[in-house]
């Protein structure tokens, strides 16, 4: 019975010592799990740092600013627009805000700024191209085709179609009147057999008028329609004696109208004309835009 206690007792003391060293095991393996981690941590966070100083040391500083594209933009103008110079941090810039505000610069359509971590950033334009000349005061504007105030040029350039009834601010970015947008949708889709017939573009009580060659005008109304209105226009000036001509009025393109201008100046011509469809005209408007003593 004494033996038989004694090899009991061992067993369970054994048995204490084992759990105790698998405890300990335990532990020390949580510990060194813990330890490493917070050396990979400190080590992370130190490396971040470091590479975030570094990208803030001169190393990676803006050395070169780059302007591409420009040819009527005044290149120091758009880098002055963007914001950056020589000496600030690559890593601070805010690249799209800086676009957006290039993109203001009156010649600049679209505008696109890129860096180099060697420290070049780029700035890419491309400009805009005036589509109409307004008279700006004591000069003349260059427009382009969304209405905004390209240029202001002392006299006007060759090749653009004279625009009577608006004018623009004269002063560079600035948007033109309202009132151009339609005149600039107009005078792209003229015709060439018909923009050889036209002198100018009058814009009168919001209504759009193209003066003729011959004499008279042609009256578009509203800036709607334009391409019936025009193909109107040019069947009209084809087919229609353009003798005496006071207006050709297509407000109505199904149903062009044609008024005359009487035999003796300041007369007006009682008997009325038809359009290509037959349609009746109307009354001729009180000012013939040309001299009608043969009329």
């Amino acid at each position: 019975m004494t033996a038989t206690r004694t090899r009991t007792g061992r067993s369970a003391s054994s048995g204490r010592d084992r759990f105790r060293a698998r405890r300990t095991a335990v532990e020390r393996r949580r510990g060194l799990k813990r330890l490493r981690l917070v050396v990979g941590l400190t080590a992370v966070t130190t490396l971040a740092v470091v590479v975030i100083g570094f990208l803030n040391s001169s190393w990676f500083d803006v050395d070169e600013v780059i302007v591409n594209g420009s040819v009527k933009s005044d290149p120091g103008l758009i880098v002055e627009a963007a914001g950056i110079e020589p000496g600030q941090a690559l890593l601070e810039l805010d690249l799209d805000r800086s676009a957006e505000a290039v993109q203001l610069v009156p010649w600049v359509g679209t505008a696109l700024v890129t860096r180099s971590w060697s420290g070049t950033i780029e700035i890419s334009v491309t400009e805009r191209g005036p589509s109409v000349v307004l008279d700006a005061g004591d000069g003349f504007a260059l427009v382009d085709d969304h209405g905004r105030q390209l240029e202001i040029v002392e006299a006007r350039p060759e090749g653009y179609m004279p625009v009577v009834g608006i004018e623009g601010s004269g002063i560079a970015g600035e948007p033109a009147p309202q009132a151009a947008i339609p005149v600039i949708a107009l005078l792209e889709a003229l015709p060439a057999e018909v923009e050889r017939q036209i002198t100018a573009v009058v814009v009168d009580g919001g209504d759009l008028y193209l003066r003729l060659e011959v004499g008279g005008r042609a009256n578009f109304g509203d800036g709607t329609d334009l391409g019936p209105k025009l193909q109107a226009l040019e069947t009209m000036l084809d087919r229609v004696d353009l003798t005496c001509i006071d207006t050709i009025d297509v407000r109505v393109p199904s149903a062009p109208v044609v008024t005359r201008i009487g035999a003796v100046a300041g007369r007006r011509d009682s008997s009325p004309d038809q359009g290509t469809d037959g349609s009746v005209t109307s009354e001729p408007s009180e000012e013939p835009d040309y001299a009608a003593a043969d009329c």
